[in-house]
């Protein structure tokens, strides 16, 4: 666990979201250690872990075997897990895992009725996913939104107690509220969009077509206009997917790349791949991502950006959408000289 995060202070914050929380949950250090477990918090332990089930704790080895990545326990993301209870009887669990200040934390998603019913329950599947990483979001979102609506109740305050408004105080006092009201209401939008299933049915589309979609927007913005495009089509690359929510992770990756360029450098996005992966290469030609944000670029809430030009949700939801989809989001390649992200989506139905 990291040196900056007292774990008394964290105790009433880890009562809340367990408490929020309608499926298990450990809490863990940044040295893989269990910080906290559900199941030893508040009066509504049965309701969360059969009472022929063994400890969250004495399962969190488990669940940590099933990770991969660098540092498995600090990479987001999801994986399945089967096991046996006491009893013998099998149990099917999906297991999410998200960056926190204090280390991660897996959420343990109760799989087994799923995987036992048909296969049919593939959209029940994605809204439970996303609603875990959602129940666990909300916690930061309170923070998030406190400041903005700290703004607007001081420049309230200050403007009501002007007896000689002029003009140039009121001006400024009203760019300062549709600045803050701009920022909640963008954190709300995308929080929306991150906990509903996408009703365009899934499939298989060229994901040059969702590219050429995403360059028009920022076309569209005048982001593009100090940007050396280049952008290498391949009329053989289609995926299987959500045409929307694929479009929404490569407008999130450019627009990062576009905002970590300063509006001034060289672009290039690129298809490649074989067999039922294809991956989609972003490239730019910014400073890089320092060594120490790294590992975060993935938490939920986390931005180096300005308040006004990032909500620190775009690569998170980007990411989630990746999983769902049966791909993945990562950072392929940074330095001085640029960094690459890595998009990999399924050709075929996963």
């Amino acid at each position: 666990m990291r040196a900056d995060c007292d774990l008394p202070a964290l105790s009433e914050l880890f009562e809340q979201i367990f408490a929020a929380s309608p499926w298990p949950m450990l809490m863990l250090g940044e040295d893989g250690s269990v910080v906290a477990a559900s199941d030893e918090h508040g009066e509504a332990t049965p309701a969360r872990v059969p009472a022929a089930d063994v400890l969250l704790r004495q399962r969190a080895s488990h669940y940590v075997s099933l990770l991969t990545g660098r540092v498995p326990w600090l990479t987001p993301q999801q994986a399945d897990s089967v096991r046996a209870l006491p009893s013998g009887a099998p149990m099917h669990e999906r297991i999410h895992l998200c960056r926190t200040p204090w280390g991660a934390s897996i959420t343990i998603v109760d799989h087994t009725a799923l995987v036992m019913a048909a296969r049919g329950q593939h959209a029940a599947d994605i809204q439970t996913a996303r609603l875990a990483a959602l129940g666990f979001m909300v916690a930061g979102v309170c923070h998030e939104v406190t400041n903005p609506l700290t703004s607007l109740h001081s420049i309230v305050q200050i403007l009501r107690s002007e007896k000689a408004l002029g003009k140039e105080l009121l001006d400024k006092g009203l760019d300062n509220i549709a600045v803050n009201v701009k920022r909640i209401l963008d954190i709300s939008r995308r929080l929306v969009n991150f906990s509903r299933v996408g009703d365009e049915p899934r499939m298989r589309f060229a994901v040059d077509d969702a590219i050429d979609e995403a360059l028009s927007v920022l076309r569209q913005g005048g982001q593009l206009q100090g940007i050396d495009l280049h952008h290498v089509a391949d009329p053989n690359a289609t995926v299987f997917g959500n045409t929307g929510q694929v479009r929404e992770v490569l407008l999130n990756l450019c627009v990062n790349a576009v905002q970590a360029m300063g509006g001034q450098g060289r672009l290039s996005i690129s298809t490649r791949g074989a067999g039922r992966m294809l991956d989609v290469l972003v490239s730019d030609s910014g400073p890089g991502i320092p060594a120490e944000t790294r590992v975060r670029i993935f938490e939920p809430f986390f931005t180096t950006k300005a308040a006004t030009h990032g909500t620190g949700l775009g690569l998170a939801i980007s990411n989630e959408i990746a999983l769902e989809h049966g791909g993945s989001i990562e950072l392929r390649q940074t330095s001085a000289q640029g960094s690459t992200f890595c998009l990999t989506l399924p050709r075929e139905r996963p």
